[in-house]
């Protein structure tokens, strides 16, 4: 296809080429002819002869130049009539191109069709043939299967026999070994059964002896602890006579009489204390009817912190010291 395009090409260089030749030998043998005509037109009188000669001149000069338009179209024909030429006949060999190449195509279709047909016989083939081989070799290991199985089941027997018979032995030194136990469980248990009567009446004795121990005990802890309550309660009964006046010097002490304060005025302050007779807080429980004597007896009370207390915190909480209502009364 590409030598004969470039064989078209070269053609129409050629004709090209000569029509353009011949358009310029036309030229110039019009030119040729046109020249003495001007020399014959010319006359003696130079007047006369400049009008002739410029009408002379420009007469050829326009026929030359219309030849060469005719020529110039000429060519131009000449060469699309070619190139139509070398179209319609690149078309025509495309065209014969195209039909070849469908039977070049239909050509290797049907090949290839008949290369697929015997490939696929010869894969049918080859799988029937493999087919056959597989169930061959099937039927040897389906033989073989059957083979081992019957060996296995002959093993398996055998192997069941003896384990039977090692499990009868088994069984029989079992049951011995069972009688032996039993009868040695038995006498250890009768020992046993001895020992811990033993061992249970001991028991039962030391128990008793404990329980008598500890009730006695219990009894003496008992009266200690009576003793005990009986001494801390006198202690508190104690504290509670004796501290509130002790109380009463402190705050007194720490007091100052507010301008103006009657006298004989007292009030109840609700008071709570730590153990180590810290205030921790103050409260009007009863007021006096006046406010600054009732806040001149917190005052003093707080500066009378701490306040003396009982050493026991046992004591110090049976009075009641961790909160208790305190009488101020100075005039009393």
């Amino acid at each position: 296809m590409n030598d004969w395009l470039n064989t078209l090409s070269s053609w129409r260089f050629v004709a090209y080429s000569i029509v353009v030749h011949a358009v310029v030998f036309a030229v110039f043998l019009i030119q040729v002819s046109g020249t003495p005509t001007v020399q014959q037109q010319e006359r003696p009188e130079i007047i006369h002869a400049v009008a002739m000669d410029e009408q002379s001149v420009m007469e050829p000069i326009e026929e030359r130049r219309r030849a060469q338009e005719a020529a110039r179209q000429q060519a131009e024909e000449a060469r699309r009539r070619e190139e139509a030429e070398a179209e319609r006949q690149r078309q025509e060999e495309a065209q014969r191109q195209r039909e070849e190449e469908e039977r070049r195509q239909q050509e290797e279709q049907r090949q290839q069709e008949a290369e697929e047909r015997a490939r696929r016989e010869a894969e049918q083939e080859r799988q029937r043939q493999e087919e056959a081989e597989q169930r061959r070799r099937e039927e040897e290991a389906e033989q073989q299967r059957r083979e081992e199985e019957r060996r296995r089941a002959e093993e398996e027997a055998e192997r069941q026999r003896q384990e039977e018979e090692r499990r009868r032995q088994e069984e029989e030194e079992r049951q011995r070994q069972e009688a032996e136990e039993r009868r040695r469980q038995e006498e250890e248990a009768e020992r046993q059964r001895r020992i811990e009567e033993e061992q249970q009446r001991r028991e039962e004795e030391a128990e008793q002896r404990r329980q008598e121990e500890e009730a006695e005990r219990q009894r003496q802890a008992e009266q200690e602890r009576q003793a005990e309550e009986q001494r801390m309660q006198r202690l508190a009964e104690r504290a509670t006579s004796r501290f509130p006046s002790v109380w009463q010097r402190e705050v007194e002490d720490a007091w100052t009489r507010p301008p103006g304060a009657d006298r004989g005025l007292s009030t109840d302050v609700r008071v709570r204390l730590r153990p180590n007779g810290e205030v921790v807080s103050t409260e009007i429980a009863r007021s006096s009817g006046s406010t600054s004597f009732d806040r001149s007896a917190e005052n003093a009370i707080r500066r009378a912190s701490p306040l003396s207390v009982p050493d026991d915190e046992d004591v110090f909480r049976r009075a009641g010291f961790d909160h208790f209502i305190f009488r101020f009364n100075p005039d009393g």
